[in-house]
């Protein structure tokens, strides 16, 4: 119906007029008409850890849905550069920030200013998602009595001290707006445990208490939930072993990796009004694998 809807309303428009008017008017009128029923058309999104892996992806499909994104990075500013010129490439907006959470004595300055940034190129945030973490590759095997002060604070500071930081900065501007969206990002171990990947384990768990703190303290007006990953095929699997591969592919119930695309899809459907009334929740992406 709706389909039918447009075209007719699109035959109304072009009545009376030349074949090459009625051509280039069509392609504006329907140009117009993908913008509207994109879901995420008009809002702006900060995305934290989007210079690479599941926040890149993550960028890109926001821009395809019709938001303007801020795009964070750490170290990788030639990725994160190229990705804003993709962005703009497709029509939409996208600036460039830096943040380095693993400095919690500069984090919360740098955090202000990218949404101080945020705020002064387009006058509102509407979709936080804090995607940045820490690679826990290099301590995941290790057993509680090897993990180091450092170890254990990593995964801290950047996953949890970073999402409190960015929604903290952020929420006095989607309360004044009386609408946003926060998602965070734990994993499947803060859920069912796991034998490794203790610090990681901690952090995201925690993670989750922070998203349900947020959704007390920020309603009614802002959103907020987790998502809470399985295995995702990222720069981390190229660093497993065949064996370790075999055996990640095969903790859930799918038999394979989810892919980055996934994680994007599923984020715009939280950051979207098509999950307006889904707050507080922990949204699990894991293939099944809590179920073993």
């Amino acid at each position: 119906m709706t389909y039918n809807r447009t075209f007719s309303n699109f035959l109304l428009m072009t009545k009376g007029r030349s074949t090459l008017t009625n051509v280039l008017a069509g392609v504006a009128y329907l140009i117009g008409q993908c913008e509207s029923m994109a879901r995420l058309s008009g809002k702006v999104a900060i995305i934290t850890g989007s210079s690479g892996g599941i926040g890149r992806t993550t960028a890109m499909i926001f821009a395809k849905e019709g938001a303007d994104v801020v795009i964070h990075y750490r170290s990788k500013e030639s990725d994160a550069r190229e990705l804003v010129e993709k962005i703009t490439a497709i029509g939409r907006k996208a600036l460039l920030a830096r943040v380095d959470f693993d400095d919690v004595s500069h984090a919360p300055d740098e955090v202000q200013k990218m949404i101080d940034l945020s705020i002064k190129e387009f006058n509102r945030v509407d979709v936080l998602v804090n995607l940045a973490g820490y690679p826990a590759l290099g301590e995941w095997n290790k057993r509680l009595f090897e993990v180091t002060t450092d170890d254990f604070f990593k995964p801290i500071n950047v996953d949890l001290f970073g999402s409190f930081l960015c929604a903290r900065a952020v929420a006095p501007h989607m309360i004044r707006q009386e609408k946003g969206v926060i998602v965070n990002v734990s994993s499947t171990p803060a859920l069912a445990g796991h034998d490794k990947g203790f610090a990681f384990t901690v952090a995201k768990a925690a993670i989750i208490g922070l998203t349900k703190a947020l959704a007390f303290e920020l309603a009614p007006f802002v959103r907020v939930n987790t998502i809470a990953l399985g295995n995702v095929e990222t720069s981390w699997t190229r660093e497993l072993s065949g064996e370790e591969l075999a055996v990640a592919r095969n903790e859930n119930l799918i038999k394979r990796f989810g892919s980055q695309e996934e994680i994007g899809k599923a984020l715009v459907f939280l950051c979207s009004d098509d999950s307006s009334f889904v707050n507080g929740q922990t949204i699990v992406l894991d293939g099944g694998t809590i179920l073993h």
